[in-house]
């Protein structure tokens, strides 16, 4: 079982070694997907509390209740992801409309 956990707790922290310093997120859901984590090695760590924890929200197993916050974090992400993705994709469509525009005029 503690190979396990390592595995897991070595997993969780260079996925989000990744996140945190490749991408450029604001402050708070930096503090949100930093709070994820930290629930998530908690409870990888000590998966006694999870039980405890998931009885309080009225779920049977914590590793249902870990599963649903993984899920609940991945969504968050992909939610960002997908905001950042178009706001880039307006970005790009601005620069290209500007630069047609000044290639029109250099034609006239």
């Amino acid at each position: 079982m503690i190979i396990i956990k390592i595995f897991l707790i070595l997993l969780l922290t260079i996925g989000f070694l990744i996140f945190s310093f490749s991408s450029k997120l604001k402050v708070l859901q930096k503090l949100t997907v930093i709070a994820g984590y930290c629930v998530i090695f908690f409870f990888i760590a000590e998966p006694q509390y999870s039980d405890k924890v998931a009885h309080i929200f009225s779920i049977e197993k914590g590793s249902d209740l870990v599963l649903y916050i993984v899920t609940s974090i991945i969504s968050l992400v992909n939610i960002i992801l997908y905001v950042n993705q178009k706001n880039n994709n307006r970005m790009i469509t601005k620069i290209i409309r500007e630069g047609a525009k000044r290639n029109v005029k250099k034609c006239d």
